[in-house]
């Protein structure tokens, strides 16, 4: 009578995990509609000659006040109204859209240097690169924080990472 009641026993464990194997790697479902890619890159924040190379647009802005929030591409995201100052890569102007993932800390109305990529979507917003937080900057003529543009400008830091690059076009 032992002898069955452990063979049943291990008839029983061996279909369970057969079954939660299975399970474990068969799809759970499908979408209807197809996962879009969002071109976004990620990069050390101080490099910011990464952070040019791989953004659409890099300028100085003024965030002047959070809008709401939508998720875009399955992410949810903060609005941003911002006044484009200064261009240093791209072709903006006048007042955008900036997209922020909400798992990064919200942006306050001041400015910023940001890095962005268009969504070429409708509404003509520009998200941050990923994991690339704009930097505080109210003034392009104040001094770089930190050893890595030490000694420079706001603006001449950032004129330098957007600058001619060997074997490659000017920014």
């Amino acid at each position: 009578m032992k002898k069955a009641l452990l063979a049943c026993l291990a008839a029983a464990v061996t279909v369970s995990v057969a079954a939660g194997g299975y399970l474990a790697l068969r799809p759970v479902g499908t979408s209807a509609a197809p996962v879009t890619a969002v071109a976004a890159a990620s990069y050390d924040p101080a490099g910011a000659r990464e952070a040019a190379a791989q953004a659409d647009d890099v300028f100085h802005g003024t965030v002047l006040r959070g809008t709401g929030r939508r998720t875009i591409a399955e992410i949810p995201s903060r609005l941003y109204e911002v006044r484009v100052g200064h261009v240093f890569k791209g072709g903006l102007g006048g007042t955008v859209t900036v997209t922020q993932p909400v798992a990064e800390p919200a942006l306050r109305p001041g400015g910023y240097v940001f890095a962005t990529t268009s969504w070429h979507n409708g509404d003509d917003e520009h998200g941050l690169l990923a994991g690339s937080p704009p930097y505080p900057a109210d003034d392009l003529t104040a001094p770089v924080r930190g050893a890595a543009g030490a000694g420079t400008s706001v603006g001449a830091y950032w004129r330098e990472a957007v600058g001619p690059r060997r074997g490659g076009p000017a920014g």
